[in-house]
């Protein structure tokens, strides 16, 4: 396992599709991801002490990720989400969700991870949002913070209040990635390239907008024009959870390839060798999405799937 110290922050829930239950959430699907990937993976959620939580609380143990205590909450109900799988593989969700952390709680366990990463509704949705918010600003400034909105319309409303808490926590990232559906929900009518220099303007050194069966596409402030990697192809089962897949392997090769401490410097430089690495890392998240989709359900791939994957 890598000694590097992962923190994801925001909710976790039960995905039901087809009526059956599953793990889920995308927090929590990106620190499966991660302990998959052999990174040392802390989680800080909300959890209930309902038969659903208890399910949560197994798949975490099975999975090796570390669920922090403050995450079970006696005499709660833990959150949901009803999936719909559509005859071209995409999903839609219906939410049963609350979203509550303590300030003091999220400080506290930030204060010893290397990386931080936080995405989709906890970061956006009241209460717990504001607490968020809190903890990125107070961690160190070498830590490591990878943000993914993961935006889910009927969650956020007013709209123009629920960009502007998207926006705050983007400033605070060093790594952002959007889907396409993400990005023209914040920005509707904007190009990537557009989309990608604003997401730079806001702080991000490093961003990302995925872009389905065509791959994705990246930017790096101060790396010169965006740079389009293409997707790997797979036969599509469904897509629950690829961009998950996508963000975990994207953490882990940023950290694999040692490029922590480059993405947090004071003053960030980036030269050839640099941005050549970036687009490695890149691809790495590419090839996890593809193993992702190409089966059932949030399955992101183990180490050595992604070692066997077509891109390796």
């Amino acid at each position: 396992m890598l000694t590097t110290r992962c923190l994801v922050v925001d909710e976790a829930l039960v995905d039901v599709v087809d009526g059956v239950p599953h793990p889920g959430g995308s927090p929590m699907n990106v620190a499966i991801g991660l302990a998959r990937l052999g990174i040392d993976t802390r989680f800080l959620t909300r959890i209930g002490d309902d038969e659903y939580g208890r399910m949560l609380g197994e798949h975490l143990v099975r999975e090796g990720v570390a669920l922090t205590a403050a995450s079970l909450r006696g005499g709660e109900c833990t959150s949901r989400a009803t999936a719909v799988i559509g005859t071209d593989g995409a999903d839609v969700y219906d939410f049963d969700i609350e979203w509550t952390l303590s300030e003091s709680t999220a400080i506290v366990e930030a204060a010893e991870a290397d990386v931080i990463h936080v995405g989709s509704i906890g970061a956006s949705l009241e209460p717990g949002a504001t607490a968020v918010r809190a903890m990125l600003r107070t961690v160190s400034s070498r830590t490591l913070r990878t943000y993914d909105p993961n935006i889910r319309p009927a969650l956020l409303r007013p709209r123009a209040a629920a960009v502007a808490r998207v926006e705050t926590i983007m400033a605070a990232s060093h790594v952002v990635k959007l889907s396409d559906e993400d990005a023209d929900w914040l920005y509707p009518g904007r190009a990537v390239d557009d989309v990608l220099a604003h997401l730079l303007a806001r702080g991000a050194r490093m961003a990302v907008v995925t872009r389905g069966g065509i791959g994705c596409t990246l930017a790096i402030a101060g790396g010169g024009r965006p740079v389009t990697r293409q997707a790997i192809p797979v036969s599509v089962v469904d897509t629950i959870g690829a961009g998950d897949a996508f963000m975990s392997g994207l953490v882990y090769g940023l950290v694999s390839g040692g490029l922590v401490s480059a993405l947090t410097a004071e003053v960030f430089a980036p030269d050839a060798d640099l941005l050549r690495a970036l687009e490695r890392v890149v691809d790495t998240a590419l090839a996890s999405a593809a193993v992702a989709v190409s089966r059932t359900g949030a399955a992101p791939p183990h180490l050595d799937e992604l070692a066997h994957s077509s891109v390796s």
